[in-house]
């Protein structure tokens, strides 16, 4: 058998391919090894038809699996395909209704004050809200003491640690909270309001609730419309 004819033949296969895929043995370039390797083989010693067989069955064992997972891909996109319009359906409905979300975004209106509402995992000695910008410094922190657990709110009026009146604009939220012994007790902050708006963008679907942007996977309770 020429062995320096098949080896020209089967990197001239692989050079032809997409570079980013020479270390892949593809359908393309199975076929050509096998025909390279009957067209050159030894008359005085021929392929052993049981050899020629078992390479058949391996070449039609990766055809199946070329198509199997080019199966699986279009399967795949399909599936993307139904979800992103089931959630942008699911977010249009939403429009109206109360909702509640997880998020630790709250907004401060011009003038006003605003709710920032958390619930503790387990009951805490003392508890620190804290308040950042969106340069994520620190111009808030109250501190509570014994708090069940238990979902609670405060108040923000919109003032800093030494009483001056922030920019209205949208802001960051942190609960620290500690238990008699000083450990930490996990809490979660979140947002209910009305859905005022619904938003398709590049990141995915968004309502506005209380002026934040919520993504709808965040959404944890939906109620009536009012």
């Amino acid at each position: 058998m020429d062995i320096q004819s098949i080896n020209s033949q089967t990197s001239a296969a692989f050079r032809s391919s997409d570079p980013n895929k020479r270390n892949e043995m593809g359908q393309q370039q199975f076929l050509q090894l096998l025909v390279a390797q009957m067209r050159h083989q030894d008359p005085i010693n021929p392929l052993d038809g049981a050899e020629f067989a078992s390479q058949l069955a391996q070449f039609n064992s990766v055809e199946q699996l070329i198509n199997v997972n080019e199966g699986l891909g279009r399967l795949f996109e399909s599936q993307k395909a139904m979800n992103a319009g089931l959630n942008n359906s699911m977010a249009t409905s939403l429009a109206g209704k109360p909702v509640k979300a997880l998020t630790s975004s709250i907004h401060l209106p011009p003038g006003e004050s605003t709710s920032i509402q958390f619930k503790l995992n387990n009951t805490a000695a003392k508890v620190d809200v804290v308040i950042m910008n969106e340069s994520g410094r620190e111009v808030r922190r109250e501190s509570l003491q014994n708090l069940v657990a238990s979902d609670h709110q405060w108040t923000w009026d919109g003032r800093n640690d030494a009483g001056q009146r922030m920019a209205d604009g949208n802001y960051y939220v942190a609960i620290e909270a500690t238990s008699d012994d000083g450990s930490k007790v996990d809490a979660l902050t979140y947002i209910e309001g009305i859905a005022t708006k619904v938003r398709y963008t590049g990141d995915g679907v968004k309502l506005t609730v209380n002026g934040v942007d919520i993504p709808i996977g965040d959404v944890q309770e939906v109620g009536m419309a009012l």
